[in-house]
């Protein structure tokens, strides 16, 4: 052993008093023979060793207490966490109405105890999604499905069904989108009844089975309430605006004149059919005139002129000829105007949308000093050839249409037509 290591040893037994020289040794080959390293390991190692032997101590004597003594096991229980029929319980029945106010709408118990300084319980965001969601309660006919055909046909009003579903949030959206929407509502209540059902109940399973649903809630049915029948249906998320237009059509007559004009209607087709019938023979009638007049007269234009007389056709040949007549009178409308460009100034320009008979859109702007004669030379100008015939205009109103007149002397502003929808049917 080298003379340097000896003089560590000697050091190591000098700080670290009573100890070996294997002591010393060990703990310097551990720090490669730092002297100062060692010294720490050995401090380190003196101070854990009792804490060691004493922990071993106390485990060695809690497991000879275990041993003697053991814990009893616990007793066994048996107990029923849910009852048997539970599985089989119908859920409870809630009224579609408590779906978005069960937490926003107080109790009346809960209004007798609020004090003059107390806050109330709902908040903004439940208040909002009630109001929003909430099925039109003032538009709903409150009855059963036969009621509701029964009062709507003794007041000539159409029936407007909705199918709801509490499951399906579009039905939700439709009261907050269609029902909430101030001009349908206007609409609803001037010429419609509205019976609202949801398909998971007795009225609902009826109307589905019945009309033969096959398309998801929510559905809506437009119903004759004499007949029964489905006169239009619409299904999923419906716009606001089509949907009104949809309706008009069903404005201007009620269920009772509706079916008057369709006797009527088809009472004049067969009495045109039999009439029809009954002449077929004037051509071939004027067929034998014709050729026995050329074969007559040879002598000058004008004998021919007064033998040729053409056969009587009745009140009803010269009553067509006079309405074509005016036909073509009334197509002379005024030359359309340049459409006003977009950096003209908002205050003086209005704009109109035009629904043509084949379902087609167009929108025109106008000055509103212009007069609405030009309204007509626009609609002329956007109808195929094939299509040019008498038409008119009518504006939609809530709750009624408006017949508008060629003749009137009016602007568009001062006729009210600024901003709205106008629809062409044929006369």
């Amino acid at each position: 052993m080298r003379d340097d290591q000896q003089k560590l040893i000697s050091s190591f037994m000098e700080i670290a008093i009573g100890q070996t020289k294997d002591t010393a040794i060990q703990f310097l080959k551990a720090t490669s023979w730092n002297l100062e390293e060692a010294i720490n390991l050995f401090i380190i190692h003196r101070e854990n060793q009792p804490l060691c032997q004493q922990n071993a101590t106390e485990l060695h004597r809690s497991d000879y207490q275990e041993e003697e003594h053991i814990r009893p096991p616990l007793p066994s229980i048996r107990d029923t966490l849910y009852d048997s029929s539970y599985m089989y319980q119908t859920p409870v029945q809630v009224c579609p109405e408590e779906i978005w106010d069960a937490e926003s709408e107080p109790s009346e118990d809960s209004d007798t105890d609020v004090g003059p300084d107390s806050k109330p319980e709902p908040s903004e965001e439940s208040r909002r999604l009630s109001c929003l969601f909430r099925a039109p309660l003032k538009l709903l006919f409150q009855g059963t499905f036969e009621e509701a055909k029964s009062t709507s046909s003794r007041q000539n009003l159409w029936l407007l069904v909705n199918l709801q579903s509490t499951t399906e949030f579009a039905s939700h959206m439709l009261n907050r989108d269609l029902w909430a929407n101030e001009v349908v509502s206007q609409a609803i209540e001037s010429s419609f009844i509205l019976s609202q059902v949801y398909d998971d109940t007795t009225e609902g399973k009826k109307v589905s089975t019945f009309y033969r649903i096959e398309s998801a809630p929510p559905v809506v049915l437009l119903i004759d309430p004499i007949t029964g029948q489905n006169m239009r249906s619409w299904s999923g998320a419906i716009e606001a605006h089509g949907f009104v237009e949809d309706l008009m059509k069903y404005m201007d007559d009620g269920p009772h004149q509706y079916m008057a004009s369709s006797t009527r209607n088809k009472r004049m087709k067969t009495d045109k059919i039999s009439s029809e019938s009954s002449q077929t023979g004037l051509p071939e009638l004027a067929e034998s005139l014709e050729t026995k007049e050329e074969e007559s007269c040879s002598s000058s234009n004008q004998t021919i002129s007064q033998i040729v007389v053409p056969p009587s056709w009745g009140p009803e040949f010269e009553k067509s000829a006079e309405v074509k007549q005016e036909e073509e009178t009334c197509l002379r409308y005024p030359d359309l105007t340049e459409e006003p460009k977009g950096d003209c100034d908002r205050s003086l320009v209005c704009s109109l949308c035009v629904r043509f008979p084949d379902g087609r859109r167009k929108q025109r702007k106008f000055l509103k000093t212009e007069p609405i004669q030009l309204l007509w030379s626009f609609c002329y100008s956007q109808m195929v050839e094939s299509d040019k015939k008498a038409f008119k205009l009518v504006q939609a109103i809530p709750g009624a249409s408006k017949t508008l007149e060629y003749g009137a002397n009016a602007t568009f502003d001062q006729s009210g037509l600024a901003n709205s929808m106008i629809s062409i049917t044929w006369e």
